[in-house]
């Protein structure tokens, strides 16, 4: 009777290893206070509003097109806390499932194998991860679940017919760490692009001012030459006016001189007279 149940569990676990989705990401739920309360912890919550830079179209995990969490309960909320922020932000449901064991199979065989979606998003409890991955057929050190950061990846290969695991890392501390300081998510790469570009922008417009300002001192320079010959030819011109003038004025002085002496008859006889006289 223990034989033919092994048999049959091992032909459950087989059929249900092979999963449409092309891409299933497990996660343990963000930090808890402690066991005595169901909420997360400031780091649980600032962890599930940082989850979006994990998961979204720009990343290797993609963005998740269903999302997945443990039952909310009197023991728990914080599988559901963890990724409600994420499916609100994409505009999805999260779908809850319970967490026990028979259940846990149900749920492989009955909603992961018929869910159309192609990539899929499940957070679940600390324990029963190790669970629900050995019902898709895989087995996990259980040790590994203690680390909040990681994240279990089953890649399907179409071709083969079997997923591939791996274990990944969400690397969002410095998300986490901003949240828990602010009490915000930090602004959007794509602001920090515009102020890049705005102070480039301006370091053009300075330079083109620094160049106008060069370009506006060899104006003023050239101005200045052509201005200082144009002044020296004039000054040449006056000066050479004037020594005509000058020299028009001493002409025309001997000139009346001459005509002056001739008229003044005594200055003839007396220039005569010391002539004969000689």
């Amino acid at each position: 009777m223990k034989f033919l149940n092994f048999i049959t569990l091992t032909i459950s676990l087989f059929s249900i290893t092979t999963i449409d989705a092309r891409r299933l990401l497990v996660i343990r739920h963000g930090e808890k206070i402690s066991d005595d309360y169901i909420d997360l912890s400031d780091r649980g919550n600032a962890r599930a509003q940082c989850l979006y830079k994990v998961f979204n179209s720009n990343t290797a995990f993609g963005k998740p097109q269903s999302i997945y969490a443990n039952k909310r309960g009197s023991g728990s909320h914080r599988p559901y806390d963890t990724v409600k922020p994420l499916a609100d932000s994409y505009g999805l449901r999260v779908n809850e499932f319970r967490k026990y064991e028979p259940e846990v199979n149900e749920f492989v065989s009955d909603v992961l194998n018929k869910d159309p979606s192609s990539i899929i998003l499940l957070s679940s409890a600390r324990e029963w991860i190790p669970v629900l991955l050995k019902a898709i057929g895989y087995k996990i050190d259980e040790d590994s679940v203690d680390d909040f950061d990681n994240i279990w990846v089953i890649e399907n290969d179409d071709k083969k017919g079997h997923g591939k695991l791996s274990v990944k890392k969400q690397k969002i501390e410095s998300c986490i760490e901003y949240y828990l300081e602010h009490g915000h998510l930090q602004p959007a790469s794509n602001a920090s692009i515009k102020k890049t570009t705005i102070k480039k922008t301006t370091i053009k417009k300075t330079s083109k001012k620094t160049t106008s300002k060069k370009s506006t001192k060899k104006t003023t320079k050239r101005k200045t030459k052509k201005s200082s010959k144009k002044s020296t030819k004039k000054s040449k011109s006056k000066t050479v006016e004037k020594e005509k003038e000058k020299k028009e004025k001493k002409r025309k002085e001997k000139e009346l001189t001459v005509s002056e002496k001739l008229n003044d008859n005594e200055y003839i006889t007396k220039k005569i007279d010391k002539y004969i006289y000689k």
